[in-house]
């Protein structure tokens, strides 16, 4: 335990000393490609934009980097079989498995903190985005760790006691119980995680929320609540999103989309939010997250057995049910999601397309559509025209450029 409590300083330590220089370094991973001139009067708005989604792609490459970096040095070091051997010296049984998940999920928190922070306060500060004190970022991203510890603990203890149990079959019941905890997350999400980090109240504006319930119900979609979130606590980005299932479905509007977009702005927003609901897009993505589950899930039981084999002086670990065999875990379903990626973000910019197509329909005000996009790009500094691999690899939705280039070609 307490060498893989050094080997985790160290490696905090050397994070924490990596984002003194990492301003310096990361204009040098990706080199920056020319973009299409949004708007020519505002050059310096949009040159702004530019360099902050520049700067946010090369911290993702260096997360990634980071994150298998981090699974790599910890089988190197043997971290994992240093810690679930301890951890069988002094707990009991039964409870060895959750506390070495809780373990091993604080010690991943602890050494991407740095990382994190330097993305989440350091960078948005700098670009005038957040409104948050860094005691307010801390206390955030300690609630996230808090949530995330409550729910994954018990659901990664679960899935390894099934592994032991069903070496078989485990991936066939795992993939059978993923779809209904999926559904029941996207329920329970607005009612009792969401209020954890923001405040959600009914919108003032009686107004807009009727015209929001009345769109609404005339596209057969049931709203119970039209909330209003308070994104402004941390963000000066705004934004819109339908929340929950069946009867906890709700619709929710930022403060600051409300305070910085007109009226007719805001009911594009909403018609766009809307035709996913029509289009049952939660549910196809639903049905995705299933496909991916099993497919997932067959692959890992494939490949497994073979690499836990060739690794177990590292891990300790003899089976995929074998704690220690987590970090094993979490490298190979990496390298598959960042493989699956490109294909996901494709199935989902062609849903956005189709909710954007539906959103000018209904309002039938392309203006009003082209305004939203360009006080978007404005108050969320996008890159209105960014790179094709940032596109292909990165974004779920089209670039606000492209989007706009469609809209204007519409009938007026």
């Amino acid at each position: 335990m307490r060498r893989s409590f050094l080997s985790s300083l160290a490696v905090v330590g050397g994070g924490t000393r990596a984002m003194r220089w990492l301003p310096a370094t990361v204009p040098k991973l990706v080199r920056d490609e020319p973009a299409a001139r949004f708007d020519p009067s505002e050059p310096d708005a949009i040159e702004k934009a530019v360099r902050y989604s520049r700067l946010r792609e090369r911290l993702w490459l260096i997360s990634t980097a980071w994150g298998f970096a981090l699974d790599g040095f910890s089988l190197a070091s043997r971290t994992p079989r240093t810690l679930a051997d301890t951890i069988r010296a002094v707990v009991q049984p039964k409870f060895q498995t959750p506390v070495f998940v809780l373990a091993w999920s604080m010690q991943d928190w602890l050494l991407r903190l740095p990382l994190a922070y330097y993305g989440g306060y350091v960078v948005e500060r700098r670009f005038g985005l957040t409104n948050q004190t860094r005691r307010g970022w801390l206390v955030d991203s300690l609630k996230g760790f808090g949530v995330g510890a409550a729910i994954n603990t018990p659901l990664t203890t679960g899935f390894l006691s099934i592994a032991r149990r069903y070496p078989q079959r485990w991936w066939i019941i795992v993939s059978a119980i993923a779809l209904p905890i999926t559904v029941l997350f996207a329920g329970l999400y607005p009612v009792l995680i969401a209020p954890i980090f923001n405040k959600y109240e009914p919108l003032e504006d009686d107004a807009l929320a009727r015209r929001v319930r009345e769109m609404s119900e005339a596209e057969g979609v049931h709203v119970s609540r039209v909330m209003r979130m308070d994104m402004s606590r941390q963000t000066k980005k705004a934004n819109a999103f339908f929340a929950g299932v069946g009867r906890s479905k709700r619709i929710v509007l930022a403060d600051t989309l409300i305070d910085q977009f007109t009226p007719e702005e805001v009911e594009t927003v909403v018609a766009h939010e809307l035709a996913h609901q029509v289009h049952r897009d939660t549910w196809k993505l639903i049905r995705l997250s299933g496909v991916a589950t099993v497919s997932g899930a067959w692959l890992l039981h494939k490949v497994f057995p073979a690499i836990v084999r060739r690794t177990r002086p590292l891990t300790g670990a003899s089976t995929l049910g074998d704690p220690a065999s987590l970090p094993l875990v979490s490298l190979v379903t990496g390298v598959f999601g960042l493989l699956a990626m490109p294909l996901v973000n494709g199935y989902i910019r062609r849903m956005e397309r189709s909710a954007d197509r539906y959103a000018v329909r209904l309002t039938r005000d392309p203006q009003s559509f082209i305004g939203a996009m360009r006080r978007l790009q404005q108050t969320n500094l996008a890159d209105p025209d960014p790179p094709a691999w940032v596109r292909v690899l990165l974004h779920s939705h089209p670039s606000i450029g492209e989007r706009i280039r469609w809209a204007e070609k519409l009938p007026k």
